[in-house]
């Protein structure tokens, strides 16, 4: 009967045995080393006190005897180490290992004896064996020693992997908490836009409803989703304008310029609103005329980022900001300064927003974002998917 499931391809498989033979292979190097080490350490020594008895490859057949017992023993006591660790029961497991000692040491005369007898040039007695046995008593704690610091190190890279995870987890409350503060914010001001067309215009208020219900339709769908399509924010930001429109009566004009290669750019999820939102509530506003609106989306490939810019003819950045001083309840709205949050987390210190006074008036918002087209960070865009304005003059209803 075939296993049931799914069969792990080749590749898989492959990577894995090819580490494992490997570490195999470095394994048994190290301990050859070592015996090559003490071999030249006995040559050396026997050679200055002119009491040499037999051959280098003799003296080298014995120390591989002696470390390859060890290396046959060494895992045995990685695991004992590892079963009752040092790092968090330093008393229990001194305990344990002072009687492993002995056993250990035990063991190991008994199968050096043991590969004595199937390789006669190596043969060593019990006598010969006791004589090295302060050596032994080192070796092994030097082996609980490797052990424990290798637990050590294991325990590091744990704890930089839970702190990794633990920023990456912060990082992406605060960005939540940061949409939660936005949603609400956006969501009041749209439904107060609404609220002074209920009775001078109910057929518009009514058309206001609809676009909001879309608009919390996105809101919810795309709650996971930290950056969205272009074409998705600018499907998003086209109903907003609507309503928007809608209360201005006429004295909105908007347009939007937008590279047509930038569609499936990713961006913040309601990148735009705010700062057009920020255009219209403190620059045309305050003007009994209205005024226009201007999206402009570009794409820089050589420098590999999208450029944003939302251009308004309103009273300018100055006498905005001298209106809002001048408010008894005046006080900084949470559009801009959580726009600023979100794209410092998203992006560190890869991005730009300024806010400037335009050459003729106005304000200009621009806002530079690094140009990609995967998921900044490891969420799915669950958004809605809607039609995409293509660019077109959106006048007023």
């Amino acid at each position: 009967m075939l296993p049931s499931g799914p069969i792990p391809p080749l590749s898989e498989s492959r990577p894995s045995n090819a580490r494992r033979a490997i570490a195999i292979v470095a394994y048994v190097a190290v301990w050859t080393a070592i015996g090559a080490l003490f071999a030249v350490q006995s040559i050396v020594t026997y050679s200055y006190s002119g009491t040499r008895t037999m051959s280098a490859a003799r003296i080298l057949g014995y120390a591989l005897a002696d470390w390859y017992v060890w290396a046959f023993l060494a895992p045995a006591i990685f695991w004992l180490t590892h079963r009752v660790s040092f790092t968090r029961h330093p008393w229990r497991s001194a305990a344990i290992h002072l009687p492993a000692t002995f056993v250990f040491l035990f063991a190991r005369m008994q199968l050096r004896l043991l590969v004595g007898q199937f390789i006669p040039a190596v043969r060593m007695g019990p006598a010969g064996l006791l004589t090295s046995m302060a050596l032994q008593v080192f070796v092994y704690w030097a082996i609980v020693a490797v052990a424990v610091a290798l637990e050590y190190q294991q325990m590091y890279r744990d704890e930089q992997v839970s702190a990794v995870g633990l920023k990456t987890q912060l990082a992406r409350a605060e960005l939540g908490l940061l949409k939660m503060q936005l949603q609400p914010h956006f969501l009041f001001n749209t439904l107060n836009a609404i609220s002074e067309q209920v009775h001078a215009d109910p057929e518009a208020a009514e058309r206001m409803i609809t676009h909001l219900s879309e608009l919390l339709r996105h809101t919810i769908h795309s709650a996971e989703a930290q950056e969205i399509s272009l074409g998705e924010e600018l499907a998003l930001l086209e109903r907003y304008l609507v309503i928007q429109q809608a209360r201005f009566g006429g004295r909105l004009e908007v347009t939007l310029d937008v590279d047509a290669g930038a569609m499936e750019a990713l961006v913040p999820n309601l990148v735009l609103q705010p700062l057009v939102e920020n255009a219209i509530r403190h620059g045309i506003a305050p003007r009994a005329s209205g005024g226009r609106v201007d999206v402009i989306v570009r794409r820089d490939l050589v420098k590999t980022h999208l450029l944003l810019e939302v251009r308004d003819d309103g009273i300018g950045l100055e006498a905005a900001r001298a209106r809002r001083r001048s408010e008894p309840d005046s006080r900084e709205g949470v559009g801009i300064a959580n726009t600023t949050s979100r794209l410092r987390q998203l992006y560190g210190g890869d991005y730009e927003l300024t806010l400037q006074n335009g050459p003729t008036g106005g304000t200009i918002a621009a806002l530079t974002l690094p140009l990609h087209d995967t998921v900044l960070a490891q969420t799915t865009s669950a958004a809605v998917r809607l039609p995409a304005p293509n660019g077109r003059v959106i006048h007023a209803a």
